[in-house]
């Protein structure tokens, strides 16, 4: 089993963001299978099985960047389409369960929604897509060893509650352990 499919199975938000992250390294190599060999594979402390199924993972992760059309921006339709199965939680969780915990962590975060949306001229309008942006983005900056002032990893710690509640709630969801109410389902 990848790793990128532990992260599906076991917690959808690092899994997102894991992908966002394999996209972004996928473009650093242009693409190219043998620079991901060489840069990625190769330099990780695995098993010789290990890798070739790693490699057999980017190849087809690649395959599907050329597919979607995403070489140089963008994210492959499955993130994309697990992006829009969180929305939709994340509006069940507000309009539907009414649960009050979420809405707090909501209430939290939204200034700051609001705040990043204005930064990037409305490209992204859905909110978790914002959330997943924002806290993608201090992770490059921190890898970068760049500097981030103390009011931006606030902001975006409000991110990342919400989204660990969020995907906890998804995770419960996908497990059966929380129903829409009846009158949904009608």
């Amino acid at each position: 089993m990848t790793e990128a499919e532990k992260k599906r199975r076991e917690n959808v938000i690092e899994y997102v963001l894991y992908m966002f992250h394999q996209e972004n390294i996928i473009r650093g190599c242009q693409m190219n299978i043998e620079c991901l060999q060489k840069r990625v594979v190769n330099t990780s402390e695995m098993s010789e099985t290990d890798k070739i199924e790693m490699m057999d993972w980017y190849k087809q992760v690649v395959n599907l960047m050329e597919k979607d059309n995403i070489e140089d921006r963008g994210h492959l339709q499955e993130v994309i389409e697990l992006i829009g199965e969180l929305s939709y939680v994340h509006n069940a969780l507000i309009n539907v369960f009414q649960d009050k915990e979420y809405i707090q962590l909501w209430e939290e975060a939204y200034p700051n929604l609001v705040a990043i949306e204005e930064k990037t001229s409305g490209e992204t309008r859905n909110p978790i897509e914002l959330c997943f942006n924002g806290i993608y983005g201090i992770l490059v900056l921190k890898m970068k060893k760049q500097e981030i002032i103390p009011e931006t990893l606030r902001a975006v710690k409000t991110f990342s509650d919400l989204l660990a509640y969020l995907g906890k709630r998804y995770h419960d969801i996908q497990q059966g352990n929380l129903r829409f109410p009846d009158s949904m389902n009608n």
